[in-house]
């Protein structure tokens, strides 16, 4: 036997066990994600009454959700998953009828990943999908269509692009707009801009689209928060009265444009760990102290007093207080809810929306 067929059967007996290396990690790292997947809300007070087999898979296929940011900031369209259902036109829940008909009103529910639902049970269990119902079961002959358009890490500039860029094209009658978590994080010097198309971004991207190997994603996720939910870094207040202003300018000039097209716009700002006066149960009040909410919410009273010179929108409205009369666990961490949250929003936008349908 020649030297070069053993090196060359070297090669092949390396290669082979480097192949059964990567393998056997895959496999292991697959089980062990799915057993114990990285979600901190699997032992939160707000999914105590939720099984463990249905947190898991609500943790696994937020987990699983992909999203792409070129050119815009979009859901990748049909995604069929336990808990999610993303449509054939990138939006949580079922298929929508194009064109539109004539009876029908249609309202897009615009936001980030607390409009999406992360940590709903269902795409119903949602706040667009709780809307919906209780559409529904209104004794109309007109037909009413809640649309969830949020998308987790959504914020004002990105949700503004998806307003002009896309859901123009379905003919909304009535566009909510749910949001100021993600807003306030923005940094000044990225707050008027698409979230990163960075080459690092977009080298994210590969990992979170990759199906056939998961060994980097589950390492990353359990690293650095490459998930759905929406990225809350340290709070920086530096240029807070020049980003509520540009926040403030933004979402009223495209309330101007929506109502030359006879589209009424109704903004609110949502509720936060700490914000109105609910009193916090031990696990919220954990949770408004690691996101810094002492500092950050001094910052966030600004969008709250901003909202009275929304004066080219229908309707601009706080819901900061809208938890005051609950005593239990509302918030997993320092901004996103459940199924009963969603459903206690959804009550508050019917009773405001009854007066355009």
């Amino acid at each position: 036997m020649s030297v070069e067929v053993s090196y060359k059967k070297q090669f092949v007996f390396g290669l082979l066990m480097l192949c059964v290396l990567l393998a056997s990690i895959e496999i292991i790292l697959r089980v062990a994600d799915y057993y114990n997947p990285n979600c901190n809300f699997m032992d939160s007070d707000v999914f105590s009454n939720v099984d463990a087999e249905t947190k898991r898979k609500i943790c696994l296929d937020n987990d699983s959700l992909k999203w792409n940011t070129v050119p815009n900031l979009h859901l990748i369209p049909n995604q069929n998953l336990d808990t999610i259902n993303i449509n054939n036109d990138g939006f949580r829940g079922k298929e929508i009828q194009t064109p539109k008909d004539t009876d029908t009103f249609r309202i897009f529910i615009v936001g980030g990943s607390t409009t999406f639902g992360v940590g709903s049970t269902s795409d119903n269990s949602s706040i667009p999908g709780e809307l919906q119902q209780m559409m529904n079961s209104l004794d109309d002959t007109k037909k009413i269509e809640v649309i969830n358009a949020g998308i987790p890490k959504a914020y004002s500039f990105t949700e503004i692009n998806l307003i002009h860029n896309k859901l123009l094209n379905y003919q909304p009658n009535l566009i909510i707009v749910y949001d100021g978590w993600n807003d306030i994080h923005r940094p000044f010097n990225e707050y008027d801009k698409k979230i990163n198309n960075s080459s690092y971004e977009q080298f994210l991207q590969l990992i979170i689209t990759n199906d056939f190997y998961k060994t980097a994603k589950i390492i990353l996720k359990n690293v650095i928060n490459i998930n759905n939910q929406d990225s809350i870094s340290n709070f920086d207040s530096n240029m807070i009265n020049q980003k509520v202003d540009l926040w403030k300018t933004n979402w009223n000039n495209l309330c101007e444009k929506m109502e030359n097209k006879n589209i009424d716009v109704i903004l609110t700002l949502q509720p936060l760990v700490g914000t109105g006066n609910k009193i916090m149960t031990p696990e919220e009040e954990i949770h408004f102290t690691k996101n810094d909410h002492i500092t950050m919410l001094q910052s966030y009273d600004q969008y709250s007093k901003s909202l009275l010179y929304l004066d080219k929108c229908s309707q601009a409205i706080d819901l900061q207080n809208i938890f005051d009369d609950y005593d239990n666990t509302i918030f997993y961490d320092g901004g996103h809810v459940s199924d009963n949250g969603n459903k206690i929003v959804a009550k508050k936008l019917y009773e405001i929306i009854l007066e355009y349908i």
